[in-house]
């Protein structure tokens, strides 16, 4: 989903949907890459994910995948999608490791959030410090809730709701390079 930015993103998205066209021409099996232009109705980070999550292409999770930041590897999405199939679980976070914008280590290098137990319950993201990342929904609760339009904080408010009644799975190995400039 794209924001409407003016930074040149609106171009290279049109360049990697014509190869993604071909790839798929070539190889059925090849996922969609799929472009949604932001309605100016919704606005900020929340907004942006209330177009992705209601419109119609979208299936039965969605998974975050921040703009610079990239996934461990190509297991990622099937990781999640795996942990979402052992139990009802309303949102699935994974484990994400700090590095620059060269995939080099940064400290404090791996972000767990092993002190996240099931043990001390459904909403025991309240007594922690953040969520983790990346940070994956089922689409039909999303569809229910939304997020808040706002520019910051929208996926940690989502998360606090939905841990009010369904319980948040944990991924505890990298699943997601966190990168920084």
């Amino acid at each position: 989903v794209d924001d409407n930015s003016t930074d040149g993103t609106q171009e290279t998205i049109k360049t990697l949907l014509a190869e993604n066209q071909a790839q798929r021409l070539q190889d059925a099996s090849v996922p969609e890459l799929i472009y949604i232009a932001q309605d100016k109705t919704w606005h900020a980070i929340g907004g942006n994910w209330n177009m992705a999550i209601h419109d119609p292409r979208c299936g039965k999770y969605a998974i975050q995948l921040d703009s610079d930041d990239t996934y461990h590897d190509e297991t990622t999405v099937q990781r999640f999608i795996d942990k979402f199939q052992e139990n009802a679980y309303g949102m699935v976070i994974g484990t994400y490791r700090m590095t620059d914008i060269d995939g080099n280590i940064l400290p404090p290098g791996v972000i767990d959030h092993r002190e996240w137990t099931d043990t001390n319950g459904m909403n025991n993201a309240l007594r922690i410090n953040g969520l983790g990342a990346p940070r994956a929904f089922s689409t039909t609760l999303l569809r229910q809730i939304n997020f808040p339009t706002t520019k910051y904080g929208e996926d940690y408010a989502v998360g606090l709701r939905i841990s009010r009644e369904y319980r948040i799975g944990r991924i505890y190995d990298v699943v997601y390079n966190c990168r920084r400039w």
